[in-house]
């Protein structure tokens, strides 16, 4: 297996799903990261944490809003976000937006394998932008 692949340019960004995760591609252990693009307007499916996942998420290009707990913040191209294990959150590309395309690295101190899908999702919450 090679530890090097190629995700093209920026507008081919998590093909037709919007999400690309890589990790196995690359062989990695400890670390997940995907790449992903937001349509202007949409919004992430619902509100979720995770209970051993820290995630970082790095906006490339686009605007946005992250809901992060109780806190709304903006996001541009160089918004550098921290979301601690626990903490519900959400995405949206603002309507006036081009697309948002942005990464997500993940990790849990743990091999990803152990870790699982350790996601715990609330789909009644309403998301800010909406409310």
């Amino acid at each position: 297996m090679s530890n090097v692949m190629q995700i093209g340019p920026l507008d081919a960004w998590g093909g037709e799903k919007g999400k690309q995760f890589l990790e196995k591609e690359v062989g990695a252990q400890f670390a997940g990261i995907s790449v992903n693009t937001t349509e202007p307007g949409g919004e992430s499916a619902y509100w979720h944490s995770h209970a051993k996942l820290e995630e970082i998420y790095v906006i490339v290009d686009g605007r946005g809003e992250f809901a992060l707990g109780d806190e709304v913040l903006a996001l541009e191209a160089g918004t550098v976000v921290r979301v601690a294990p626990g903490v519900m959150h959400a995405l949206r590309a603002l309507p006036d937006s081009t697309p948002m395309r942005w990464f997500c690295v993940r990790s849990a101190g743990e091999a990803l394998v152990e870790v699982g899908h350790d996601g715990v999702v609330d789909r009644e919450r309403a998301f800010p932008w909406n409310a």
